[in-house]
């Protein structure tokens, strides 16, 4: 399909939607950019709206930790833009809510050795905004530069989220753990379109943008310079130092200066018996601050529960499903779905893949273009099965404080 036919072909509601009033999330970056000249062309009535999610007590270079930041200058760039195709343009500072919902959990996970994942909880804060300016403008629809697509059901009303024709920035799993309210209001103009061919629409439009200096799901990495933020608002009890230590507890391996300069699941290179040994930050014991430094095969998982599930009712889930776990693009694994109750699932891999307890990962129907987003959860690990020796039978011990 050529470009001029995609855009004849772009998803409007109904006929009577033409021309109506649609809030556009601005975030400066080309996505966005491009979504606010499509709209234009179907002759919708734009107001945009940038939200600022700062964090305050970080006196650096923001964009150095928050890929969404937007400093003085995008700000300016925005507000041209918005000038330029006669846009009105509302900016909303949510430092606050940042702080209250992003930060301080970020900081919680930090302290206790878990994995944190705060561009999901962004993003949603961030949408849940968007909604709420639309609904205070008495606005029906809310347009954002998602790749993902939107399948509406006459039926039943409800709105079921499938992947993009981009795999590589897909967005759909973010969307999926949105709320029917909120899903029914938006509008996708690059569903059907992939990153290059947003590129090229920019080109032609004239929009340039600096490339950002961090992607989504690396802000907030560990750097040194937070240690004087978590010295003044953590109290000392929980910032003590205290040892490495092998995965049996044998060995010292080191020191650390305290679990928040660490992340749960990555690399770690050390020196052992003379040679560079590599190893993966393992759990942290609060009680004596060790860490664990973990092989490879602590993280290798054929069967995990995914917890928080948000479950797509496109589908039923009366027996179990085959679908494919979404680590990320290039890490695509076809499993068995299993519900569970309390929103929970049981997924059971072909192979043992390297996962990472704490990370939020979605499972499709099928690899590729146009699949249903069958769910997203939070990986939780499940007792391993007993090596049996041969010859011997086993009865596998339950752990009934993660019974699920």
């Amino acid at each position: 399909m050529d470009m001029k036919k995609k855009l004849e072909e772009a998803y409007i509601p109904d006929q009577k939607a033409r021309k109506e009033k649609v809030i556009i999330g601005l975030s400066g970056g080309i996505d966005s950019y491009v979504t606010a000249y499509l709209l234009k062309i179907q002759k919708y009535d734009l107001m945009a709206v940038t939200i600022i999610n700062d964090w305050e007590d970080w006196k650096g270079d923001s964009s150095q930790i928050l890929s969404c930041h937007i400093n003085p200058k995008k700000l300016d760039a925005i507000k041209e833009f918005c000038q330029k195709l006669n846009i009105p343009l509302q900016v909303i500072k949510a430092a606050g809510e940042f702080k209250d919902e992003i930060i301080d959990e970020w900081m919680g996970h930090k302290l206790t050795g878990t994995l944190a994942r705060p561009c999901w909880n962004c993003h949603e804060l961030r949408m849940r905004i968007l909604h709420q300016k639309m609904k205070e403008a008495n606005v029906k629809h809310l347009a954002t530069g998602h790749f993902a697509k939107l399948f509406h059901q006459e039926a039943t009303g409800k709105v079921f989220v499938h992947t993009s024709n981009d795999e590589e920035n897909d967005q759909s799993a973010l969307l999926s753990r949105l709320p029917q309210d909120i899903l029914k209001s938006l509008i996708l103009p690059l569903s059907d379109l992939s990153q290059k061919e947003v590129l090229k629409l920019a080109e032609n439009f004239g929009v340039v943008d600096s490339p950002k200096e961090l992607k989504m799901h690396q802000c907030l990495s560990w750097k040194e310079e937070m240690t004087p933020i978590f010295a003044a608002q953590i109290p000392e009890r929980f910032r003590k130092e205290g040892e490495l230590v092998t995965a049996d507890g044998s060995s010292t391996i080191g020191n650390h200066m305290g679990v928040f300069h660490h992340t749960f699941g990555e690399s770690f290179e050390f020196r052992n018996l003379g040679k560079t040994t590599k190893g993966f930050i393992g759990e942290y014991s609060g009680a004596n601050q060790l860490i664990k430094i973990e092989e490879e095969s602590y993280f290798m998982h054929n069967k995990i529960l995914l917890t928080n599930c948000e479950f797509s009712t496109e589908s039923s889930w009366v027996e179990p499903q085959k679908g494919f776990l979404v680590v990320s693009p290039e890490k695509v694994y076809e499993c068995w779905v299993h519900p569970k109750t309390l929103s929970s699932a049981f997924i059971e891999l072909t192979n043992p893949e390297f996962l990472i307890e704490g990370d939020l990962l979605s499972v499709i129907k099928k690899k590729g273009k146009n699949s249903k987003v069958f769910l997203t959860g939070k990986v939780q690990y499940v007792p391993r099965d007993p090596e049996v020796v041969e010859g011997e039978e086993s009865v596998p011990k339950v752990d009934y404080s993660r019974d699920f």
